[in-house]
């Protein structure tokens, strides 16, 4: 359901092979609505003309929808139903459309001319010179995009399988890493988000695997350079990797035998073509000189006819020579402006449909400029609006009809890079102040809200949970009804997370900025996307800081230092949880200090200073009891445990580790009692009681597949290995360490290679 913005191209462009005719519709159920709009109009015996004089929507955007080739609006859909008296049937049909994902490739653009020699260029490259790596480069808007996704549809028969990512080169925020691209490429071949490995050489390996002996096509769009690109290439036979950037990629010329195609602006003819599909011939004939005065103003650029062609086609009654002297105009103000010449009549283009847009339209555009992902789901746009999810899909559907937004699956919306930047530019304006600031407010607190409903979701029995409160004003908060809906939430916003705490930072809404990583980190546990985690905190740390919030502080550096810990810096973990430490006894004794303590003793317990993991895990327990803090308390005593036992204190280590899973099992907390049981079963089999050890390995194992914790499952199967070994089972052991292995060999370096060294010294 994306349209893009890039439309340059040709629809009878050479075609060999399985090339189509026609663009490959945008969804099914588009083509469901289309059948049904085409057969009421035909029942009522109406002709295309005379259904746009009773509904008042244009004819050419009837016949495309009729075809399946754009999505119908809300606006559309009400419009049309009225007009045929539908009785809503056409209503429904169009909100199933518009909720309708599409493909992991985006369809392409529904119009476009042109470009024959590139798209033979693109064939001789790929299926005659074999290239493993074909970078399409130019400048922005002329339609790299469309080309490249116009060329990947009508040849993605030919491959056993197309993968797509955005790159975000020259997006607002941060372009994607490598370990971002990874992500998505494995969503491609439908790795599950608790199934992506956390480390970024482990994806790129699992990657590799998935695609060997596979005929693939990967489309890297936006790239920012060659750096951004080279660690995601896969390498393997018979895959090749199709790349749009505004730069020439020398890097992966000279590395990986890339070739470039280069783009240019249309030929004005062409450009005419493309002015004349999207506003009608018979319109286009009949001012020839308006419309080539048109497309010279726009400099042939695809992304800026189609936005010209859009306030033509909706302002049927006004001369196409009228309104390119407005065109003129507009040019004219910015010149005054000193942008630069040759973005001129880009930059008109753009301001000139958006000051043509309606008023809530025009500030739902520019607010959208303040969303700092490199994609935004309608409830975020609610929200920056301060309007209900319906209305705000109202008017994101015209900044769709309008080439101004690209919509991208059932919730998702993205802009064009250079249609961000200009909204953005809007939304900062100085008259803006008071309405940009509101705006903010409200997006961070949508996300904030957001944030807390999937933690207590994802983890329901802890009792660290906080209640917000009443959601501000214009805040629609989500709900989640699963523990999937919940995790799918955070693993598709993870991108985002970053730049809104940093977009509320900026904005002097400290605690929302510190407090929205926070809220996260259940799901950090779960997920393990080290590069958010560890970005988001460090924004939190900062706006901690800078409100004078040493409660903040504490907790963002004791969740940073945890993923240092976790990713094997101790000496970054153990400085942050000392700090912590320091802040959280100048508060008092609360929840954070109980955390530090045992964040410090397991640094110590992985440096094998038993006696020092011990007394700092002990003062733990200690503050969490006098505070009365359950979940802490029992976290800590199953460190306790854990520490006793390699400081070779059996009836202790049992007496906390027992205490710990009881206090679990209390509350019903699944991921509690694996965490617990599998300590304890070590603990059994470091003091011979194999046969109690396998026993809580099966509880462990059980619990966590109730709350699908891959990584405890291994911990609880390898554990379960180990006492089978030392029982004389070895056939069953390495049975169970095959298992886990298999569970973590792309999720965890450390945990797989731990198995393969079982599994080799037992052959």
């Amino acid at each position: 359901m994306l349209l893009v913005t890039e439309n340059s191209g040709s629809a009878g462009s050479g075609e060999t092979g399985k090339a189509r005719s026609e663009p490959r519709p945008v969804s099914t159920a588009a083509l469901a609505f289309g059948r049904a709009l085409r057969q009421r109009r035909q029942a009522k015996g109406l002709a295309l003309r005379e259904l746009q004089k009773l509904a008042y929507v244009d004819k050419s955007l009837i016949s495309r929808v009729e075809r399946g080739l754009t999505p119908p609006s809300a606006e559309f859909a009400e419009s049309c139903d009225r007009a045929l008296e539908a009785g809503g049937t056409l209503i429904v049909l169009a909100e199933a459309a518009r909720a309708e994902p599409y493909v992991h490739l985006p369809p392409p653009p529904s119009h476009f001319v042109g470009r024959e020699e590139h798209f033979a260029l693109l064939d001789e490259k790929v299926f005659t010179g074999q290239a493993e790596v074909v970078f399409v480069a130019g400048p922005p808007g002329v339609g790299k995009t469309a080309l490249v996704l116009k060329w990947a549809n009508r040849r993605q028969e030919e491959f056993d399988g197309v993968l797509w990512s955005d790159l975000r080169g020259y997006a607002a925020g941060s372009p994607a890493q490598p370990a971002d691209i990874l992500d998505d490429l494995l969503r491609c071949v439908g790795v599950r988000p608790d199934r992506v490995p956390a480390e970024e050489h482990m994806r790129l390996a699992l990657l590799r695997g998935l695609l060997r002996g596979q005929r693939t096509l990967v489309v890297l769009d936006n790239a920012l350079d060659s750096h951004q690109v080279r660690p995601v290439l896969p390498g393997t036979p018979d895959t090749t990797v199709l790349i749009t950037s505004r730069r020439r990629l020398s890097g992966l010329v000279i590395g990986s035998g890339a070739v470039q195609v280069s783009l240019e602006p249309l030929e004005d003819l062409e450009a005419t073509r493309l002015m004349a599909e999207l506003i009608g011939d018979d319109r286009a004939a009949g001012d020839p000189e308006g419309v080539g005065r048109l497309v010279r103003l726009c400099a042939a650029l695809p992304l800026a006819v189609n936005i010209a062609a859009e306030r033509v086609a909706t302002h049927p009654h006004q001369s196409v020579g009228d309104l390119a002297r407005e065109l003129v105009a507009e040019g004219r103000r910015l010149e005054l402006l000193a942008v630069d010449d040759d973005a001129v009549g880009v930059r008109a283009a753009f301001s000139w449909s958006y000051r043509a847009l309606e008023a809530d339209t025009a500030r739902m555009f520019r607010l959208l400029g303040l969303h700092p992902g490199p994609r935004f789901p309608a409830g975020a746009a609610a929200a920056l609006t301060g309007l209900p999810e319906h209305d705000a899909r109202r008017l994101l559907d015209k900044l769709v009809q309008a080439h101004l937004v690209q919509q991208v699956g059932a919730q998702y919306y993205r802009f064009h890079d250079l249609l961000r930047v200009y909204a953005a530019e809007e939304a900062t304006a100085e008259q803006w102040r008071d309405e940009r600031q509101a705006a903010v407010s409200r997006l961070t607190q949508w996300y904030l809200y957001g944030a807390n409903a999937a933690s207590w979701t994802l983890t329901p029995a802890r009792d660290h949970h906080i209640d917000l409160g009443p959601a501000p004003e214009g805040v629609e908060p989500l709900r989640f009804a699963t523990f999937d809906e919940a995790y799918i939430w955070c693993a598709s916003e993870m991108p985002s997370i970053t730049g809104v705490a940093r977009l509320a930072l900026d904005h002097g809404l400290y605690e929302t900025a510190w407090r929205l990583p926070v809220e996260l980190f259940d799901y950090h546990l779960l997920g393990r996307p080290w590069q958010t985690w560890i970005s988001s905190h460090e924004v939190a740390i900062e706006a901690a800081k800078a409100g004078g919030d040493l409660g903040g502080l504490a907790w963002s550096a004791i969740n940073l230092a945890e993923a240092h810990r976790r990713r094997g810096d101790l000496d970054r973990a153990h400085e942050l949880f000392g700090q912590a430490v320091e802040i959280s006894k100048e508060i008092g004794e609360n929840p954070s200090l109980g955390w530090a303590l045992v964040g410090l003793g397991n640094i110590a317990h992985e440096r094998e200073d038993y006696h020092e993991a011990v007394r700092l895990v002990e003062e733990s327990v200690a503050v969490n009891t006098r505070i009365g803090y359950q979940l802490g308390e029992a976290t800590a005593r199953v460190h306790l445990g854990r520490a006793y036992r390699d400081f070779g204190e059996r009836d202790l280590a049992l007496e906390h580790g027992l205490r710990a899973y009881e206090a679990y099992a209390k509350d019903a907390d699944q991921h509690g009692m694996g965490f617990a049981l599998v300590p304890l079963a070590r603990t059994c089999r470091r003091f011979g009681d194999t046969e109690q050890a396998l026993g809580y390995c099966e509880r462990a194992l059980t619990a966590y597949r109730n709350c699908g914790d891959v990584w405890g499952q291994a911990d609880a199967l390898d554990e379960r290995g180990c006492a089978l070994s030392a029982r004389g089972h070895p056939e069953e052991a390495m049975t169970a360490w095959r298992d886990a292995l298999q569970l973590v060999m792309d999720l965890d370096d450390r945990k797989a290679n731990v198995l393969r060294g079982r599994i080799e010294g037992a052959v």
